[in-house]
């Protein structure tokens, strides 16, 4: 929690920008989606389809910021780590912890939505268990790419391009069937399309994704976890002696 507060430090508005900046952002993204371009699936409504765009887009939001801050977790804090005995696994899974915060609060006000929209389910509840696993799986990749920015601090500018690529062939402002049968193969070579469509069909569909969707979740997030604190814990001190 002193991280959270630490972040925020300094602001007028201060801890209030944790739920005062989804918020913002939601409904920045709605005017666009909605009133500019007004394009949208036939078998959603307009309020409804606002949700499920930040359904997918809140927790992606989550995932660059995370991807990035624990990137340069290590870097940021290369002196403390040499000279004291803090563990270094912690460094980056708290910095993608706390990345996270502002995207709890931005799920809760869409589960407020669809409370509103009387699209409210009992797969509200799973909705967590998603986030553990969304978490897990950028922890696992930020332990690896921590290291290897300690000495080629080309990573985090190269994670700018591909997280904006990423972004784009992800599921958010569309539905897998919108996209040409011969494209859909980008969609899930992404793997943050998977948590995408378990998002919105937890918190819109008010349904469990199908069994290949939820499989694979749980592969990325426990597969890239228990890999990625495997490899971190065995050659961290290689990489700080030679950064």
């Amino acid at each position: 929690m002193s991280d959270v507060r630490q972040r925020y430090a300094g602001l007028a508005g201060g801890l209030l920008w944790m739920g005062l900046s989804p918020f913002l952002l939601m409904s920045l993204y709605a005017v666009v989606y909605v009133a500019i371009f007004q394009i949208r699936p036939v078998s959603l409504t307009r309020l409804e389809y606002v949700v499920y765009i930040f359904s997918g887009l809140i927790p992606l939001f989550g995932f660059v910021e995370a991807l990035n801050a624990g990137t340069g977790s290590l870097a940021a804090n290369r002196a403390v780590l040499l000279n004291t005995v803090f563990p270094a696994e912690l460094v980056p899974i708290r910095a993608v912890i706390v990345s996270h915060v502002t995207t709890v609060f931005g799920l809760a006000i869409l589960v407020a939505a669809t409370v509103v929209l009387r699209k409210a389910a009992l797969t509200l509840l799973l909705v967590p268990l998603c986030l553990l696993l969304q978490v897990m799986f950028v922890a696992g990749i930020t332990w690896l790419l921590s290291l290897g920015n300690l000495v080629l601090r080309d990573i985090q500018q190269f994670l700018t391009y591909a997280t904006l690529i990423l972004l784009m062939v992800s599921p958010v402002a569309y539905t897998p069937d919108m996209v040409p049968r011969r494209l859909a193969v980008i969609i899930y070579l992404n793997p943050l399309s998977y948590f995408v469509v378990t998002f919105q069909n937890l918190i819109l569909f008010g349904r469990l994704p199908s069994a290949e969707v939820a499989l694979a979740c749980v592969a990325l997030g426990i597969g890239s976890f228990c890999v990625g604190f495997s490899i971190f814990s065995r050659i961290k001190q290689v990489f700080f002696d030679y950064a």
